[in-house]
């Protein structure tokens, strides 16, 4: 084989080795550059789902946050109703223990005794009060003359000799079994809705 001969095919050998790398590097670019991407894609779809999940912590810490701020909020106000209530009820039984040595408490006594027959529906009862009060006959006669013209019924009410331990009046049976307490703390208990409604309005009467 001819020297030219030889040069040409090593050329050629040489010119294919360098088809071939060029090939084989620009396949390992394109190979490189698809992971690249493929690996940008990844940390880019990562930090996209990390923004969602942090997000949704951020609002559900917002919520937790908004939902304790509401119940303390509740809470302080039904405290401070309470305490209220609470006062309001301690200043009524002082107004009231206040009343007794006047002249006008008779007529709200007679006006207890008359209810509190109606209530106990019996047509013999006996009336007591506490020791800070007083009752008599006239007393007694002017509440069977009350529950006479509100029921039609005669009813007979006599003296009791034990005294309650506090203010107000109760109504019982001959023998003691049954009675309608008509004392001011129950009264206040019996009438305790009605005293929230008026501490805190409309939004009580919606529970």
């Amino acid at each position: 084989m001819s020297e030219e001969r030889t040069d040409q095919l090593f050329a050629g050998i040489i010119k294919s080795a360098h088809d071939e790398a060029a090939t084989i590097l620009e396949q390992a670019q394109r190979d490189a550059k698809a992971v690249s991407d493929s690996y940008a894609k990844r940390v880019a779809d990562m930090v996209a789902l990390e923004k969602q999940a942090a997000k949704k912590r951020l609002e559900q810490i917002k919520r937790m946050e908004e939902s304790t701020i509401k119940n303390l909020q509740r809470k302080y106000h039904v405290s401070q109703s309470e305490r209220l209530r609470h006062q309001v009820l301690e200043r009524t039984v002082e107004l009231m223990a206040a009343l007794i040595p006047k002249k006008t408490y008779r007529k709200i006594q007679i006006g207890w005794i008359a209810e509190a027959t109606i209530g106990l529906d019996r047509s013999e009862a006996k009336v007591a009060c506490s020791f800070k009060e007083k009752l008599d006959d006239a007393m007694l006669r002017e509440a069977e003359a009350i529950v006479k013209r509100a029921t039609g019924k005669d009813i007979a009410l006599q003296l009791s000799e034990q005294a309650l331990t506090g203010q107000g009046i109760e109504v019982s049976s001959l023998n003691g079994k049954v009675a309608y307490n008509n004392q001011v703390t129950t009264r206040m208990i019996r009438h305790d809705r009605d005293l929230k409604e008026l501490m805190e309005g409309q939004p009580c009467r919606k529970e």
